[in-house]
């Protein structure tokens, strides 16, 4: 009976291993002769697509010697598990290249301490933090000084703001007197007196990375409002309640212009606010700011309470100056639009300009009031009016989201000069 002839199967990597050497004597014992002069005979021959693999052939003898050290095989699976670990937690991050640039010194750090404690080269070691070796080169030339706000060096990065406007921009933002504006108002205010001219964005973002709080305001919900075209078209009027310690409660009225957004006019009565306050409130307005005499028509958007009937009603029907005044109630069947700019500045007085605290007299009130439509119309910027107040729209300037543009960008050469010549930079690594 003959016996049964058994062809061996190689796996398809031993030829590899035995053409680069890799095979011990033992090993090649176990193989025919005519095998190994078979795989010694076509160890030149050229394959096709030999590129996908050569990757993985060029590092072969780095790879044995990992294998063979066991103190660096250890290490490999180590890192590898390290490795592994931290590109899932990466995964499950949303914007995970923001938490690797946040962390980007970290990093690097840990890139240096494996290349210096072993012979893996620094394209493998990044690929262990899931980064190309450009973005390790480029974070490794970054110089941090520790006197900036983001640690960018100021001669590196000269677009920046410089840090003397840093620090015009920490005053402003930890003055008492500032607490609670809005930071458009205090973007604007650097603006006019020229103590800092950038962007409003990068305003921003410095004002809140130096501790700036926004004042806390009730949550209401938006509501669409009307958007005038020209001052004097909408004006607008409601009531709100005001406590005082020793007075009782106060009942304050505004009428305000939609466009421009000032407080043409306001008033005070600690009794009952009827229908012949708030009459009396506009024909002081009218007179003040000479509406008798416009020939454009004008609307007063109120709401449906009772002192903005009667005796108010009559008064506007019965209007013999050359404009046409016309009363619409807000949040009507047929006018669906809330009165939301009355609702505003009502927000405004209490959170920003009082800040939660309480008249103690009716005279301490007053005078409240009065310095509230004060910094309301001449020190306060509305987004809409970039960086004129109020007041100036109704005097007959035009809001202009240019205005600046000048300035801003001659402060842009100017702040790269000085960052260019920089010398307290502290730095650390």
């Amino acid at each position: 009976m003959h016996q049964k002839i058994y062809k061996r199967n190689y796996h398809p990597l031993i030829p590899l291993f035995y053409i680069k050497g890799m095979l011990s004597n033992q090993q090649l014992n176990e193989i025919p002769k005519r095998t190994l002069q078979h795989w010694s005979k076509n160890k030149n021959q050229h394959y096709d697509f030999n590129d996908w693999v050569q990757p993985f052939t060029n590092h072969l003898e780095d790879i044995q010697k990992t294998y063979e050290r066991t103190y660096l095989k250890k290490m490999m699976q180590f890192m590898i598990k390290v490795s592994d670990g931290y590109q899932n937690v990466l995964k499950q991050v949303n914007g995970n290249k923001k938490i690797v640039k946040q962390h980007s010194y970290h990093i690097v750090k840990s890139i240096n301490e494996i290349v210096s404690l072993s012979k893996i080269k620094v394209k493998r070691a990044c690929k262990f933090y899931g980064v190309s070796p450009d973005w390790y080169y480029r974070e490794k030339r970054k110089i941090n000084c520790s006197l900036n706000l983001f640690n960018k060096c100021f001669k590196q990065h000269p677009n920046q703001l410089t840090f003397e406007e840093t620090n015009v921009i920490e005053r402003l933002v930890k003055d008492p007197i500032h607490f609670g504006k809005t930071k458009v108002t205090l973007y604007y205010h650097a603006l006019r007196n020229d103590l800092v001219s950038c962007g409003k964005s990068t305003f921003s973002k410095y004002a809140k990375a130096l501790g700036y709080k926004k004042p806390k305001k009730p949550k209401i919900p938006p509501r669409k409002g009307v958007r005038a075209s020209r001052i004097f078209e909408w004006l607008h009027v409601d009531i709100t309640l005001v406590p005082t310690l020793d007075g009782g409660m106060q009942k304050v009225a505004f009428v305000k212009d939609n466009y421009s957004k000032a407080i043409l006019h306001y008033a005070s009565v600690s009794e009952k606010a009827d229908s012949r306050f708030i009459t009396q409130l506009f024909k002081e307005a009218f007179d003040k700011h000479s509406l008798y005499k416009q020939t454009k028509p004008i609307k007063i958007l109120t709401d449906g309470g009772s002192e903005n009937k009667g005796a108010f009603t009559t008064w506007v029907n019965h209007f013999n100056a050359p404009p046409i005044v016309t009363k619409i109630t807000a949040r009507t069947t047929d006018f669906p639009l809330s009165n939301s700019m009355s609702e505003s500045t009502h927000s405004i007085y209490k959170t920003e300009f009082l800040k939660g605290q309480i008249s103690r007299t009716v005279k301490n009130h007053l005078d409240d009031l009065r310095r509230f439509v004060y910094y309301y119309n001449y020190k306060r910027y509305p987004t809409d009016l970039y960086g004129l107040h109020p007041m100036e729209v109704i005097n007959g300037k035009i809001p202009d989201k240019h205005y600046f543009k000048n300035q801003i960008a001659e402060a842009k050469l100017n702040r790269v000069t000085t960052n260019r010549v920089f010398n307290k930079c502290v730095f650390v690594r």
